[in-house]
């Protein structure tokens, strides 16, 4: 099976690049040199030269005869076939697949409060420096602090992920809170207050629904006051399929429990 011996995101470029350095071709010289250098270039972010000897294949002929229009199209599908992840890195630097990516992703919102226990409630070993009363003192009081602590989580897994990125969005900018460029996923992070209301949530996740451009929309929310009053309901009204939308958006929501 052929796979990416580089990341998904270098191939993603250097591929890109390629396309570019095509479009600007115009005589048949230009042509067979562009030919040569990509189909090395293919060469060398495979594991084989399968892909090679296809864009080969298809770039076979002249500009005259539309070869050229061939070879682009070629590379085209080839960035979306990736960022489908139909390719695994065979290294250690190969990227986790985007099935796995998304099942990472909802294992670590789904159980986030797990880690505020172990890491910040449970009692600590008297061997060690780290003392319960310091602990403790770490509060999540809004979401500047639960977006703080879930980058913290996500960034050792996916070290391409920035937090707070700014996006145009036409009219105005948007500020998405965890973004993961390679997978097309932005995470939106959301933590209750006294004095909110659900329906203030629903509406602030309404909004960023509709104008999120991204095709993987993550919106967590820790419902630290609890306003949200059916977690499973709130939940499915946030849920769009790729089957029928150009998004896909998924809700996970987090109530503390304290007795």
């Amino acid at each position: 099976m052929t796979k990416l011996v580089q990341s998904k995101a270098d191939a993603v470029r250097v591929i890109q690049e390629q396309i570019d350095e095509g479009r600007k071709v115009v005589l048949e010289e230009q042509f067979s040199s562009w030919k040569m250098t990509t189909s090395r270039v293919l060469d060398n972010l495979f594991s084989d030269q399968t892909i090679g000897q296809s864009f080969a294949m298809q770039t076979f002929g002249s500009i005259k005869n539309g070869s050229h229009f061939l070879g682009i199209t070629y590379l085209e599908n080839l960035i979306h076939d990736i960022n489908r992840g139909l390719f695994k890195g065979s290294g250690s630097h190969g990227q986790i697949d985007v099935e796995h990516f998304h099942v990472i992703v909802r294992r670590v919102l789904s159980n986030f409060h797990k880690h505020i226990q172990e890491m910040y409630q449970k009692p600590v070993h008297g061997g060690g420096t780290l003392k319960g009363e310091d602990l403790q003192k770490i509060v999540l009081g809004n979401e500047y602090d639960v977006q703080r602590m879930l980058y913290s989580l996500i960034r050792p897994i996916f070290p391409e992920a920035r937090a707070e990125i700014y996006q145009d969005g036409g009219y105005k900018s948007y500020r998405y809170d965890i973004f993961i460029d390679a997978y097309e996923t932005v995470i939106e992070v959301k933590c209750s207050r006294p004095s909110m209301q659900e329906r203030e949530l629903t509406e602030q996740i309404g909004s960023d629904a509709f104008h999120y451009q991204e095709k993987y929309i993550y919106f967590f929310v820790y419902d630290k006051h609890r306003v949200i009053a059916n977690v499973d309901a709130f939940c499915q009204a946030y849920r769009k399929s790729l089957e029928t939308h150009e998004k896909q958006i998924e809700t996970v929501v987090i109530q503390p429990i304290s007795i």
